[in-house]
């Protein structure tokens, strides 16, 4: 059995100075260092939040700036397909009317063509009908040869 007697009185004396000694050397510093570990992650906690928060605002700006850009460079490639395809139109339209006034001139030319070729074929088929009389009848058919 336990007798209470001075040795447990002197252990408990020793266990008192002993606790007493690991408090200072001990478990102040470790709970100092404990507490200043939480506060640091404290800390960084509410500091990446601020950091998440600009992160995010700023991927919102991004985005934003790349839709807009987007947007400017669709308008930009539509406006100038618009103005090649005007001046597609105005080249065909210019050739079509340079074709039409060809066309027209290579008309009055072949009407002028056709005119002097049936004057010279009405002159060598009456010249021609008199030589074929002349043959069949076997003399000379008005006018001269």
């Amino acid at each position: 059995m336990i007798d209470i007697n001075f040795t447990l009185i002197v252990q408990l004396i020793n266990f008192l100075i002993l606790l007493v000694i690991l408090n200072f050397l001990l478990f102040r510093p470790i709970l100092k260092i404990l507490d200043e570990r939480e506060r640091l992650v404290r800390e960084s906690g509410e500091m990446q939040g601020r950091i998440d928060k600009v992160v995010g605002e700023r991927m919102v700006e991004y985005d934003s700036r790349i839709r807009d850009a987007k947007q400017e460079a669709m308008s930009l490639r539509a406006a100038a397909r618009s103005e090649a395809l005007a001046r597609f139109r105005e080249i065909v339209q210019s050739a079509k009317e340079a074709n039409i006034e060809e066309l027209e001139k290579a008309r009055e030319s072949l009407a002028v063509q056709v005119a002097d070729s049936r004057e010279i074929l009405a002159e060598e088929a009456k010249t021609l009908g008199r030589d074929i009389a002349s043959r069949l009848l076997g003399r000379t058919v008005g006018g001269s040869s």
